[in-house]
């Protein structure tokens, strides 16, 4: 879950697509509603727009894992010292109990 959110951070569009399912179902939860992408492609694509932009940095406070369920939160910072967060939740949900490939998404963005 750890090494997944670091490869969000750094945009690292090979690495996520390896752990996101064929048939991944992700839905972005914003203040104005719930935003759905299906498949591996448009997954990945959608998390890369999510990712950090060139001058913010992600922060990740805590990623667990348990059985076929994760969970990871932390939040985005454009200036080391300034008061500029967005944070985030994540959760997730694996395709099997070997937690090998995300089969459903679901991202928090404040």
């Amino acid at each position: 879950m750890a090494t997944f959110e670091e490869n969000l951070f750094y945009g690292d569009k090979d690495a996520l697509a390896e752990v996101i399912a064929d048939d991944c179902v992700l839905q972005i939860v914003h203040h104005s509603g719930v935003e759905t992408h299906t498949g591996r492609e448009d997954v990945v694509e959608a998390l890369l727009k999510l990712s950090g932009q060139s001058h913010e940095v992600g922060h990740l406070e805590a990623a667990i894992t348990h059985g076929k369920a994760a969970a990871a939160w932390g939040y985005w910072q454009a200036e080391p010292d300034g008061d500029d967060l967005r944070h985030f939740s994540h959760t997730m949900w694996f395709t099997t109990h070997k937690a090998q490939e995300f089969g459903q998404i679901r991202l928090f963005q404040v």
